[in-house]
């Protein structure tokens, strides 16, 4: 398991927060959900501002933004924009920290101009010396207000191992105010360890329908068995049937022997020869349902219909909500209906969802590969560390074994190390995790005891004989 400490660049949420405020947060979201999809052995500890009664509600939903298996939240008493891009309370984050539960094996911070502080911090007050990495979140503009602060960020960046960008151009508008007050050796500092995330792409497999148009024709590409998803579908089209006939319905996977294909003609079955023809009569098509999950196929066909520019009609469940939390999502059969005949009538709100959800594919594909570069680098980092052998190193690895189990704290308790807080503990954590046979818990463990979301922020050794 990897411990990060993640402070990010926000202070107490408000209504009327801005648009960089706002974009930041979802990326932010984004990113730890990304990042989750990609790796499972990371446990997030993230530092945000404590309850304030006037903005409560906007501090609720920023935490429900974050909120996932593997994130902790850490609440401190964070000032007021612009405050709280230069002063943490350092009193208050040792109390909070909790390093007695679980260590922080790296520190990515979204706040570089605060960076120095931390790393301060973890030297004066920690049994730990954590690396940190960062990510310097500004927009495309002429000129940034760093609002006095641009010093501490060019200060905070030289204590990083990297500190990312996300253009070329941001890298330039750092480097040109660098220039104004430091002197070389800075700049070459900020050269090497400023890091630019990959240019925004549009994937190669989008590919809309090149006229634009499209016919009222629904799609349901999955399979057509006697099964109540399927059958449920069937239901509500010809209630629909029964209101309109304008529209068709195509079903790429039914054959002509099918007894819906047989008895109406508007039922539209497997009339292509290749794939290439299939994403042809796709590209057509007004809207797709899909219903609840079964199996993962049908996710796949949504996105598949997606990428076609198909906006699609999705039951609701959190499934196709990790997917594309910004399309339309039925229950019932009658909220179904209710936006099926939304998509055939209003050809401007099916044009706005299917951009919504091309935009979305778009953005998580490039967010995958900002995810890619950071966890790279974190195993970078992590594989740098250097691990020690010694008397004290050969004891805690006995300890763990004779134990079984035993949790961080109890480990460095009176009870069995005592440990001496001005000795850092990385090299030897380091040394723990690199012996065969030990293994520290993670969110996802299978057993009961270490499940519990309360609880699974806790650092705990096992010992598992082989």
């Amino acid at each position: 398991m990897i411990r990060i400490l993640l402070y990010p660049n926000i202070a107490l949420p408000k209504k009327n927060n801005t648009l960089q405020d706002r974009s930041y947060i979802e990326f932010l979201s984004l990113f730890i959900n990304q990042m989750n999809i990609k790796r499972s052995d990371i446990f997030w500890y993230i530092i945000l501002p404590s309850s304030d009664s006037r903005d409560f509600s906007e501090l609720e939903k920023l935490r429900k933004s974050l909120y996932f298996s593997n994130t902790y939240f850490i609440n401190l008493n964070i000032p007021d924009y612009p405050l709280n891009r230069i002063h943490f309370d350092v009193n208050e984050l040792k109390q909070k920290l909790k390093l007695d539960q679980y260590p922080i094996d790296l520190i990515f911070s979204h706040q570089p101009e605060i960076s120095r502080k931390l790393k301060l911090f973890f030297n004066i007050h920690t049994n730990l010396n954590p690396p940190l990495i960062g990510y310097l979140h500004l927009f495309e503009l002429p000129k940034i207000n760093w609002e006095g602060i641009f010093e501490y960020t060019i200060f905070g960046i030289t204590e990083m191992e990297s500190c990312f960008v996300n253009t070329a151009y941001q890298k330039q508008l750092v480097f040109e105010e660098a220039r104004k007050i430091f002197k070389s050796s800075i700049c070459g500092q900020l050269h090497e360890k400023l890091e630019m995330f990959p240019d925004t792409i549009i994937p190669k497999n989008i590919k809309t329908n090149k006229s634009g148009t499209y016919e009222k024709i629904i799609v349901w590409n999955h399979t057509v068995d006697e099964k109540k998803n399927f059958l449920d579908f069937e239901k509500t089209i010809l209630t629909l049937r029964k209101k309109r006939n304008d529209f068709k319905v195509w079903f790429p996977m039914m054959k002509d022997t099918h007894r819906l294909s047989k008895e109406y003609r508007w039922i539209i079955n497997n009339n292509y020869k290749s794939k290439k023809e299939y994403f042809k009569i796709l590209r057509k098509c007004c809207v797709g349902v899909s219903p609840k999950k079964t199996y993962g196929e049908w996710l796949d066909a949504t996105i598949e219909g997606n990428l076609c520019g198909i906006p699609y009609i999705v039951y609701d469940e959190s499934y196709y909500k990790e997917y594309n939390n910004a399309g339309d999502y039925f229950k019932t059969r009658k909220q179904l209906l209710l936006l099926l005949n939304t998509y055939l009538d209003n050809s401007n709100y099916r044009n706005e969802m299917a951009s919504k959800a091309i935009s979305n594919y778009i953005i998580k594909y490039n967010t995958m590969k900002k995810v890619e570069i950071v966890s790279r680098k974190i195993n970078s980092i992590q594989n740098k560390k250097k691990t020690i052998r010694s008397k004290l190193t050969n004891k805690i690895i006995s300890i763990i074994k004779n134990e079984s189990e035993i949790s961080h704290k109890e480990l460095l308790g009176k009870k069995f190390l005592d440990w001496d807080p001005n000795i850092k503990f990385d090299r030897y954590r380091k040394s723990i995790l690199k012996t065969k046979g030990i293994i520290e818990n993670d969110y996802l463990s299978k057993s009961k005891k270490h499940r519990n979301k309360r609880f699974n922020w806790k650092s705990i050794y096992r010992y598992e004989k082989t």
